[in-house]
């Protein structure tokens, strides 16, 4: 089995969002590992010293052992333009490390900065993103992601999106979409014209 991975957002020495990354990790843990230990992240994370005014990804490997910890600069990937493909076979309910099928996807259909996996009809996510669109009102996200991101449950718990189920059809309704990770809120995304959404 693929070794897991979690990436984790640190500015001026804060990790975010540090209570769902745990629960993430401990239910993949449990879920594919059979680990009953608990982790807390806060306890294995030592934050080197940085420069307090930029942000950095953590990137966390383990399995039933911490793999390794590394830092990096975080630099935000500007997206204009998506694709949609149909996948129906792809899976990747857990943050595994090997993302062999997501980056052979992309590259096939790299004229666009990313693409939108559909399943049946079903809209998804994007390979590394959870996907958000707005429908004049509110904010909604597919109800069946490849991955359940840390981000995506965080506003849905607060009541900032909403989730229902999205199909290719379903687009027309939208007026705008935007992407949400680990690493990039809700409003430091600029929006993606439905019209950059190319079928």
């Amino acid at each position: 089995m693929s070794l897991l991975f979690e990436t984790i957002k640190i500015i001026n020495n804060t990790i975010f969002n540090i209570d769902y990354h745990n629960k993430r990790v401990n239910e993949s843990r449990w879920q594919l590992l059979k680990q009953t230990d608990s982790w807390d992240l806060r306890d294995l994370i030592v934050i080197p010293e940085t420069d307090l005014n930029l942000t950095y990804k953590c990137k966390l490997v383990y399995s039933k052992e911490l793999q390794s910890i590394e830092f990096q600069r975080y630099t935000f990937r500007k997206l204009q333009t998506l694709k949609l493909v149909e996948c129906p076979d792809i899976e990747y309910s857990c943050k595994y490390l090997d993302r062999t099928q997501l980056d052979t996807l992309k590259q096939t259909y790299y004229q666009t900065d990313d693409i939108i996996i559909v399943k049946n009809q079903q809209i998804t996510d994007c390979t590394y993103a959870n996907i958000i669109f707005f429908d004049g009102e509110k904010w909604i996200t597919p109800a069946n992601p490849l991955l359940k991101g840390t981000k995506r449950q965080k506003y849905l718990d607060e009541g900032t999106i909403f989730e229902d189920n999205i199909k290719i059809c379903d687009l027309k309704n939208f007026v705008k979409a935007r992407i949400i990770n680990a690493m990039i809120d809700l409003h430091e995304c600029p929006d993606i014209l439905m019209k950059n959404i190319f079928f």
